[in-house]
């Protein structure tokens, strides 16, 4: 599941919009089972995470957190499975060495792009008028929120959220994000994730046919993106600024594909800094690792 590139793209969101306020820990291994949890989230003592710099994700993270993204149909076995891990979370809290970095109650959301009526009939609390629309809970000592993401209010607030649905959900969520200040660092950073993340999904070609909206949708944050680097160098008109623009987005391309630039990657780099952007970019998208190695 790791491999998917939307998997890549959750965790990665979630790591640098949390990390400031926590520790964040992606695939956590839990009581040597095999299993893995998403997503979880350790606030740091004392830190109140940010409601106006996450909206609602804040509110989902004053305490410790497991969080788990389906972008596909929520199935009862995938509930079953979270709670699973929820439940042996609360086992290795009592432990005398608990793996666990945390002493208080974690809670469990199970983020699904959508999810049936009949399931949230069989597993959820009747909804009260005091929750925001979205948000299912179950009983009150299971520590579990079900968020069906298509059904969040399309605010501010929801925004990090709504990058995690699909469909128009999350074309929605784009075009909010493209809106943003240009000055918001977690606009940038966001691009960034929404730039590799469709790179990953066209070199793999793991994606739906109804996603290639979302394909086109993030061949408009690729327009965005090319144009904030390219800012860089053009900003005071130096062509130092440029150079530094062409390297971040090579190496952006080499991430995307490849992970971390190890040194071999970094060899690459001077090579392909001598090529426009479009003839790098096809490069970038189109050779394995063993083919860019030896360009000439």
């Amino acid at each position: 599941m790791t491999n998917k590139p939307f998997d890549k793209f959750n965790k990665r969101i979630f790591q640098e919009l949390l990390s400031p306020f926590g520790q964040v820990f992606p695939e956590f291994g839990i009581l040597g089972e095999g299993r893995r949890i998403d997503v979880f989230f350790a606030p740091y003592p004392g830190m109140v995470t940010d409601i106006d710099e996450l909206g609602y994700l804040a509110e989902m993270t004053q305490q410790p957190a497991l969080l788990e993204p389906f972008r596909s149909a929520l199935l009862d076995e995938h509930v079953h499975e979270c709670m699973m891990k929820l439940f042996m979370v609360f086992a290795d809290l009592q432990r005398e060495h608990p793996t666990v970095p945390v002493t208080g109650k974690p809670q469990l959301w199970i983020l699904a792009a959508e999810v049936s009526d009949r399931l949230l009939n069989d597993f959820a609390e009747p909804p009260g008028n005091d929750l925001m629309e979205g948000l299912y809970p179950l009983r009150k000592g299971l520590g579990t929120t079900i968020v069906a993401i298509n059904e969040l209010p399309v605010v501010p607030e929801t925004l990090w959220l709504r990058l995690l649905g699909k469909g128009s959900t999350q074309e929605m969520a784009i075009s909010d994000l493209l809106m943003m200040p240009e000055s918001d660092p977690k606009r940038g950073l966001t691009l960034d994730l929404l730039v590799s993340w469709g790179i990953n999904m066209e070199v793999t070609e793991q994606f739906e046919l109804e996603e290639r909206r979302i394909i086109m949708a993030l061949s408009q944050v690729y327009v965005e993106w090319k144009k904030q680097t390219e800012a860089l160098g053009e900003a005071r008109g130096e062509a130092i600024g440029a150079e530094r623009a062409k390297r971040s987005a090579i190496e952006g391309l080499l991430r995307a594909r490849f992970g971390e630039i190890d040194q071999e990657l970094a060899g690459v780099i001077p090579r392909l800094m001598s090529l426009e952007s479009d003839d790098y970019t096809r490069l970038l998208l189109n050779l394995s690792r063993s083919e860019l190695l030896v360009l000439p």
